[in-house]
């Protein structure tokens, strides 16, 4: 889900910028301004299919999600750690309700200006008396600045300090500008495999399954693992459970309704992630036991949020 090339590029004002993207726009290519586009093919082509027992639906028996995180360096999901309930429904409700309401759109952009906040402002997280010390993005929505505060709360046992530092800096560190991605996928539809812009947007990325569930795909090429920081060899990745594909490797993850993922360092910058377009994911059953399911599909909203680079506020050249 990229922005599109044909807009007239905008300044960074005081005041954040909004962009709706519609289904009906062109969408730009791979190297566009965000790195992201839409697939809304409902299955691979070139995968065959199964029906699930009972469904319609048709589900891929070439790609099983499975449940358990990939283990690569900077890479956190805690099947334990979701979104509450209630908070979840909220949030899909709110982002429904402001953003989407319009069929044909399904991603609004929102870039917040950093700005220091005074030790007397500090807010309190919903979930916890924490207290939340966040870097200010003025013009991000109260809502989504509200699962900023839950999110610095949740993750904080489960993050090593070092990470939660670098997603939550302490208002000691220079104010830093967060931009905010929120996508609306109906069944069937997905993103095409990217490394979010290494020129525009920094470490640490968060993102928010709302909704509905789906198996979203990590994979690195081999021949790019020689130049890696972290460079492991072929046979140690697949003993590890990656999987080969082609000329790399890859691990097919199911990201529950309400549950958070963290990106950084190797996880961030070296291996792509992308959703396969369809109407349903086969995934390892979650019972403890052999064998698989197949779960349907159902509207999902992710939130995505990610740091500025430095100069990245600003878009295109000056007049």
């Amino acid at each position: 889900m990229s922005i599109f090339a044909d807009h007239d590029p905008p300044s960074f004002l005081d005041e954040p910028w909004l962009r709706q993207l519609s289904d009906s726009d062109e969408l730009s290519e791979t190297d566009s301004l965000f790195d992201e586009i839409p697939d809304n093919s409902a299955c691979h082509p070139e995968i065959p299919s199964t029906t699930c027992s009972g469904t319609s639906v048709l589900c891929s028996t070439c790609v099983v999600g499975r449940r358990k995180p990939p283990p690569i360096p900077g890479f956190y999901l805690d099947p334990s750690v979701v979104i509450p309930p209630k908070r979840a429904e909220q949030l899909f409700l709110s982002c429904m309700d402001t953003y989407f309401r319009n069929g044909d759109v399904n991603q609004v952009m929102l870039f917040g200006r950093a700005r220091e906040r005074a030790s007397s402002d500090i807010q309190k997280s919903q979930l916890g008396d924490m207290p939340f010390h966040p870097q200010v993005n003025s013009g991000l929505p109260a809502f989504l600045c509200a699962l900023l505060s839950d999110l610095e709360a949740l993750l904080r046992p489960s993050l090593p300090p070092h990470t939660h530092r670098l997603l939550f800096p302490p208002l000691s560190e220079p104010a830093r500008a967060r931009q905010a991605i929120v996508n609306l996928y109906r069944p069937g539809e997905g993103i095409s495999p990217h490394v979010d812009l290494l020129g525009r947007f920094g470490d640490g990325i968060i993102g928010v399954s709302l909704g509905s569930g789906c198996v979203m795909s990590f994979r690195k090429e081999l021949n790019e693992m020689q130049n890696s920081s972290h460079e492991r060899t072929e046979q140690e990745l697949e003993e590890r459970g990656f999987i080969r594909d082609g000329d790399g490797v890859r691990w097919d993850l199911y990201l529950p309704e309400r549950s958070i993922l963290v990106l950084s360092d190797e996880a961030r910058y070296e291996w792509t992630h992308g959703i396969e377009g369809r109407g349903s994911d086969m995934v390892v059953a979650d019972d403890g036991k052999n064998g698989t399911q197949c779960i349907e599909r159902d509207s999902r909203i992710s939130v995505t949020f990610r740091w500025l680079l430095p100069g990245a506020e600003i878009v295109g050249d000056d007049p």
